[in-house]
């Protein structure tokens, strides 16, 4: 079985399409390094150990991205495949690359020239994990990498989701609008005014539809979230700027969602980590520009309430005909299922399809900026060879597709935030719920990237984002309504507004940071309350000796998390229809800042409706209070002193082919405790659950610090490995040093790589 799932890793092997030889070197740790004399070959060859590390996560996300993975799975993807073919990410990269310009074209052909030669010259080394589930590899082109950024794109805005779940708590109660999310800017010293229209002026009465919740694929979706920062050369002890970033994303499904790469060729030096299936880097840095990632949840999606007539929507004094395609999908060990699409000229009508989850009985269409782009690059293609912050911005300004708020600096010593994406200016200057179809267009072109949100070398030293709103004051547009609380932004802000110089070392520990300032904001709330009560009375006392650390061994992390999860229902899940209360608490961004706010506000929706008495905060703290240690006791047992966080909050790794169950272990599935919480920098993200179950979704999945000043290498550490073929060497590589909290050095000095190669091979 080992040597079955293994690959060629020295030696020489002949391919055609490379100019020059290209030699690939392999570190302990597995990192593919790629020296090429040119540019053209050192992207074949991320194409080619690509394929050889990831063939069978690649092959899987075409599947998916094609609407073709029930005719591996079967039925159990069926909704998921429907999804993807009513969004039509095929259509939308074919009709985009048309656009591109002749340098990116090439760089795509190069990746796809080094996948499909391995494709060619590996066919007897492939994964075993494609044979279990048989599927056979087929060439890589162009426009498929160019639906892979769609895909992450998909992902990164979720307004699709918060527009629909506005539209059905519109059509439920009549206090949808207050439910409407609340983004902070701690920066901004003014409110932003968007005037918009009643949130429930264009919709249908609800029906009996219920909601539905797509099943998780094998292999998990790219939702990012993510922390970076970079500090100037005047707060750092090197004297040149250093830059921080850990992508959280949901990485339990080993090797991880990310690549570890260096490519090394006469136009650049760089290191980081690649998104499979796309060329270059995400994160790292070359010579001269360091850059990290995080999810700026961009809007690029809007909904419209059509007006109808039998097969015509109705636009102004015209019946126009819906265009239909019909599109048959495969699903395995049974019949097909034929869909038909209808499509206005905004879109497909989502509502047509149960796993969009629209519960009224209004027509609803989709509109998405992603289907309209006209850019000549995918952005990250450029950024390889940028000398400095200026050109890196610059780069940035080709990519529509993918929605970040990057943090770079350069040797320089500039430093910068930069927020990327394709998004719409809105007429009515909102995007948080549907607009009606039968109306003056609402789009009126697309933010200009040079006014997509930013910070260039500000005068405090720092810049930093944590999926945070950024818009500064007096900004002009609705970039988005989507963004998570402050909190990880204000513990940002806390650290390095501290009067001293911080070393990388400093900045790899705050990786690891796990102060809940929420936690400091609603704690003394919490004591007060459950003072009053003798029952709840030692809770109280816990948590007062508690230090706001949400650390495996500590009891008050657990108390307090519990607490808050119990208090959330008290407080909304009256108000809350029944049939979308999971849909509700699923979206956590949508919720968490306004529903703390109304927690210290003591808002009306802090009462119960369902009784006569009026209910005060005190009130729904000591009932929370009283569920919590009924919970905490039924888990952990009767001695307090055991209900430590790491108990119930744990962090499951494993292989996408078998999850959990017999086997799974030799599959090199892992139970861990996990520090942090939804609220940490070192973020321990789960998503709210009737089984209040605490199970971390997404967390720091790579870490890296870059000193500027460094021209040898940068830290970093992957929750995983580099090869997804289970039992290999590389599966989970870095792993084991990624749980002890180290680093490894991703070298961008050539003369280090060699000297920690293991393996080395040739490509001629």
């Amino acid at each position: 079985m080992l040597k079955s799932n293994n690959y060629q890793r020295d030696g020489k092997i002949t391919i055609a399409i490379n100019d020059y030889p290209i030699k690939i070197n392999r570190d302990e740790n597995g990192i593919a390094y790629i020296f090429a004399k040119n540019k053209a070959d050192a992207i074949r060859g991320q194409g080619f150990v690509l394929a050889q590390d990831r063939l069978f996560q690649i092959e899987f996300y075409r599947a998916l991205i094609k609407g073709e993975a029930a005719s591996i799975v079967g039925s159990s993807m069926l909704q998921s495949d429907i999804k993807m073919r009513v969004l039509d990410l095929v259509g939308n990269a074919k009709r985009s690359y048309q656009y591109l310009d002749t340098e990116t074209k090439e760089m795509l052909a190069w990746y796809c020239e080094g996948f499909n030669e391995y494709l060619k010259v590996g066919k007897d080394e492939f994964p075993v994990e494609l044979s279990l589930l048989g599927m056979k590899p087929t060439p890589l082109t162009s426009q498929e990498i160019i639906s892979v950024t769609h895909f992450v794109g998909l992902f990164h805005s979720q307004n699709l989701e918060d527009e629909v779940l506005s539209l059905n708590l519109a059509a439920r109660t009549d206090k949808a609008a207050a439910l409407l999310p609340l983004s902070i800017n701690l920066d901004r010293t003014k409110k932003l005014e968007f005037k918009t229209d009643s949130v429930s002026s264009a919709f249908s009465n609800t029906n009996n539809k219920s909601w539905h919740k797509l099943i998780d694929p094998m292999l998990v979706y790219p939702k990012l979230g993510s922390n970076n920062w970079a500090i100037s050369g005047e707060k750092s002890q090197s004297g040149k700027p250093i830059l921080s970033n850990d992508p959280h994303v949901d990485a339990r499904m080993l090797p991880g969602l990310f690549y570890p790469i260096g490519l090394f060729c006469p136009e650049f030096k760089v290191v980081g980590i690649a998104t499979p299936g796309i060329p270059g880097l995400i994160a790292g840095r070359n010579e001269y520009v360091s850059f990290g990632v995080t999810n700026a949840y961009g809007d690029s999606q809007d909904l419209f309430i059509e007006e109808t007539v039998g097969d015509f929507y109705i636009q102004g004094a015209d019946k126009i005909p819906f265009k239909k395609r019909k599109e048959t999908i495969v699903v395995k060990d049974t019949t097909n299922v034929e869909i038909e699409i209808r499509h206005t000229k905004r879109g497909p009508i989502i509502s047509d399809f149960p796993v969009f989850n629209v519960l009224t009985d209004d027509v609803v269409s989709l509109r998405w900026s992603l289907a309209e782009t006209k850019s000549n690059s995918i952005g990250l293609e450029r950024l390889l060879e940028t000398k400095n912050v200026t050109e890196f911005r610059e780069a940035l300004k080709g990519m529509d597709n993918m929605f970040f708020n990057y943090a770079i600096a350069d040797v320089e010593g500039n430093i910068a935030h930069q927020a990327t994406g394709l998004v719409p200016i809105r007429r009515n200057k909102t995007g948080e719920f549907p607009s009606k179809g039968n109306q003056k267009d609402n789009w009126l072109g697309f933010i200009p990237k040079d006014s997509l949100p930013h910070m260039v070398n500000p005068e405090r030293g720092w810049i930093g984002t944590a999926n945070n709103d950024t818009r500064p004051d007096e900004y002009p547009y609705y970039y988005s309504n989507h963004f998570s609380p402050y909190y990880r932004y204000q513990r940002i802000t806390e650290v390095l507004s501290e009067n001293k110089k911080f070393n990388a070392e400093e900045l790899w520990t705050m990786i690891f940071d796990v102060k809940n300032m929420q936690a400091q904001t609603l704690t003394p709330l919490f004591i007060s309350a459950l003072e009053q009560k003798e029952v709840t009375k030692d809770i109280a006392n816990i948590l007062k000796e508690w230090n706001y650390l949400d650390a495996i061994d500590e009891v008050g992390a657990s108390i307090y998390n519990v607490l808050y999860n119990e208090l959330l229902y008290l407080v909304l899940n009256d108000e809350l229809p029944d049939d979308i209360e999971d849909m509700y608490w699923e979206n956590v961004y949508y919720w968490n800042q306004k529903v703390d706010g109304f927690i210290l506000a003591e808002n009306e929706f802090v009462d119960n409706i369902n009784t006569s008495k009026k209910e005060t905060l005190t009130d729904l703290i000591i009932l929370a209070g009283i569920k919590t240690k009924q919970l905490l006791t039924e888990r952990l047992g009767d001695n307090q002193a055991t209900w430590t966080w790491g108990k119930i909050h744990t962090v499951h790794f494993a292989s996408p082919i078998r999850k959990e169950g017999f086997g799974s272990g030799l599959l090199g599935s892992e139970l861990l405790p996990k520090a942090g919480s939804n609220q940490t920098l070192n973020r321990g993200g789960f998503v709210k659950n009737k089984e209040r179950k605490f199970d971390t979704s997404w967390f720091s999945s790579f870490r890296m610090v870059a000193d500027m000043n460094d021209h040898e290498k940068m830290m970093g550490i992957l929750s995983g490995g580099s090869a997804a073929r289970v039992f290999h060497p590389y599966y989970k590589s870095q792993l084991e040093k990624w749980k002890t909290g180290e680093w490894i050095p991703y070298w961008i000095s050539k003369e280090k790589v060699l000297e920690h190669s293991e393996f080395q091979m040739t490509l001629e």
